[in-house]
């Protein structure tokens, strides 16, 4: 009995939904809670207690409990009490509570697809981090961004929730439904806009859906929130008390942190309480007297952050081309898009009344389990996230019901990853000068690990002659970038692919040969790597990446064929031989040359549909005709979508 679970991976607590071919999807109870607390507790003996028991032990040494893991990704390591433990352990130990709970609801079966969610400013070094916590938890592992997520639940429940359901946009010359996304989680803000264009039947799973624009801000969410709060009440409290409140914020004695755990408790569910009533009381530890706080309070403390994020959701609907009025609903996801203040700034400041599901804080658990689709059986595959030009829409066909390909597998794989130059090194030549980069919107965060953007790098469109868009693209330790726009659905046609598992994604698909997997996750580089039986430690590989063009490269294919000889020539001609601008690989019309490496040799095929373009690399080192078979099968069934 295939189990498919989806994990809302979140800074304060984790959702978790699940569903096999025998029931549909239900969201994992925790102790009671459709939520499980995302702290963890480091025993003496090596025991990770997670959720509500990390809570509860952290009450014995607060010293060894950590509570937003999720935070500290970048660490590599915690010091939890008198141990360390590696970043990506404890982090683990969350998502095999959740995977373990959700087994539990399906007889103990083993988990077939893993959806784990994230936010849209992780670049290529978190998504791997948090890939590789996941390795062993279940057959294949996908990742998906939040905001992502939410927007396919929201796409999939619009029609019973728009304020007016006759009522239609002429977006782009095509009428459709367009809605917004803002999700107010723990640790994060996401904002996206996603149009769907109706089919026969209006509906999300029958129709294309459509990412506009997206973008994130990893500075403000729930926790922030608290932390405004709990100082907040400090204030309160009269200057005699200010060495005393001192000590318990910051003093490191054990009776100490147990009470400042107590007390941020009391001052979440104050927070909480707020969202329901006009004022409430918070509890304090000995020698403080309680303190009375009001919901006027919390929102002049948060008036100046959510008032940023509200400009931050009518900048992301000015990316997408359109004004506030023009869309047919803002939808509010996250818990803490509970506090009254949110819909009100939204409605004051973009004129729209926003509507909220029951459960916020549950949208993008669900809407994750449908994007990476498969409910009876597995029907889709998830798509990686891509960066659209702005106020352009990239359209993904619908997900289709019925017998399909097996997911996409993906394998942990090391820092080692293929692209990074101390191993595989796969770099192709520099990028033809037709090549555009697509503007992104917005300047992302950069995660520990990453490459510091250089000072001239604001995140705005790069121009075309910025140096070689492969060696950026391709080399993950280059990579930053913000992810956007997503949905992960297989297109028509996959049953007649040969064997192997199907790879749909941005807007290329293939079949890889059976026993052939995929070894990293460079989304940004809209790119994918496959190796045999994922074999990190060899550089038999083929990757395969897609660009975009200025131009037609069908129609002027002589100026593409010679746009690529040319860079060829201009950088490193010597390592490059057989050019080929017009030939025939696989049935395929290509261009083909190639690359000579001190260890290893490339051969390329270059094949273009309209303005795409897609790399097709067959690199070998021990086992030539293995690669040049799963080549020559890749290059086959590539299909390039418009």
């Amino acid at each position: 009995m295939p189990v498919r679970v989806a994990v809302d991976f979140g800074t304060s607590s984790s959702c978790v939904v699940m569903s096999t071919q025998a029931r549909g999807p239900e969201l994992v109870a925790f102790d009671g809670s459709p939520l499980l607390s995302s702290a963890v507790y480091a025993a003496p003996d090596g025991t990770l207690f997670v959720g509500q028991e990390a809570d509860r032990q952290a009450a014995v040494d607060p010293s060894r409990y950590e509570p937003h893991p999720k935070r500290r990704i970048d660490e590599g390591e915690l010091l939890l009490g008198d141990s360390v433990w590696p970043v990506l352990d404890v982090i683990r130990g969350v998502l095999r509570r959740a995977v373990d709970e959700a087994r539990k609801l399906a007889g103990g079966a083993a988990v077939e697809q893993l959806v784990l969610t994230h936010p849209a400013d992780w670049g290529a070094v978190r998504s791997r981090l948090l890939r590789q916590a996941a390795a062993g938890l279940a057959r294949n592992v996908s990742l998906v961004p939040e905001p992502a997520a939410a927007a396919v639940h929201h796409a999939a429940t619009f029609s019973q929730h728009q304020p007016d359901p006759g009522r239609t946009l002429e977006v782009s010359g095509r009428a459709g439904d367009t809605i917004a996304v803002l999700d107010v989680g723990g640790g994060t803000v996401d904002v996206s806009v996603v149009r769907r264009a109706p089919g026969p039947e209006r509906s999300a799973r029958q129709s294309e859906l459509q990412v506009l624009a997206t973008r994130g801000d990893p500075t403000f969410g729930g926790a922030d929130v608290d932390q405004a709060l709990l100082e907040h009440i400090g204030s309160l409290l009269p200057t005699d008390d200010g060495v005393a409140w001192t000590t318990l914020i910051e003093g490191r004695e054990l009776s100490e942190r147990r009470r400042r755990r107590v007390l941020r408790q009391d001052v979440r569910g104050a927070k909480e309480t707020l969202s329901r009533h006009s004022y409430t009381d918070v509890p304090m530890p000995s020698p403080f007297s309680d303190v009375h706080v009001t919901r006027q309070d919390l929102e002049r403390l948060v008036n100046a952050p959510l008032g940023r994020t509200v400009e931050l959701a009518r900048a992301v609907i000015s990316d997408s081309g359109l004004r506030p009025a023009q869309l047919n609903a803002i939808f509010l996801v996250g818990g803490s898009s509970r506090i009254p203040m949110v819909s009100r700034l939204v409605h004051e400041r973009l004129g729209v009344l926003p509507t909220t599901l029951d459960q916020p804080e549950t949208v993008v658990a669900r809407g994750a389990l449908r994007a990476v689709r498969g409910e009876a059986p597995p029907a889709a595959t998830h798509q990686r996230p891509v960066t659209p030009p702005q106020g352009t829409a990239r359209t993904y066909p619908p997900a289709r019901t019925g017998a399909a390909h097996p997911h996409t597998q993906h394998q942990q794989h090391g820092a080692q990853g293929v692209g990074m130059p101390t191993t595989s090194g796969v770099v192709p030549p520099a990028q033809p000068a037709g090549y555009r980069d697509p503007p992104r919107s917005g300047r992302p965060a950069v995660a520990s690990g990453q490459q510091q953007p250089s000072s001239g790098d604001t995140g705005r469109p790069r121009g075309r002659h910025r140096a070689g868009w492969w060696i950026t693209s391709v080399a993950l330790g280059l990579v930053v970038g913000i992810t956007a726009g997503w949905f992960f659905l297989f297109g028509p046609g996959a049953q007649q692919d040969p064997e192997g598992k199907h790879f749909a994604q941005f807007h290329y698909s293939f079949v890889a040969p059976e026993g052939w997997v995929q070894t990293e996750d460079n989304a940004a580089a809209r790119q994918v790597v496959i190796k045999s039986g994922g074999r990190t430690e060899v550089d038999d590989l083929v990757v395969v990446q897609e660009n975009e063009l200025s131009y037609d490269a069908v129609q002027k294919w002589d100026r593409f064929a010679g746009e690529l000889r040319e860079k060829i020539e201009d950088r490193q001609a010597e390592r490059y031989s057989d050019f080929d601008g017009d030939t025939r690989y696989a049935g395929k019309h290509a261009v083909s040359f190639t690359e000579h490496k001190s260890n290893a040799t490339v051969a390329w095929y270059a094949l273009a549909s309209g303005s795409f373009e897609v790399l097709v690399g067959c690199q070998y080192t021990e086992s030539k005709q293995r690669v040049l078979e799963a080549c020559e099968q890749v290059v086959g069934t590539l299909e390039i979508r418009q």
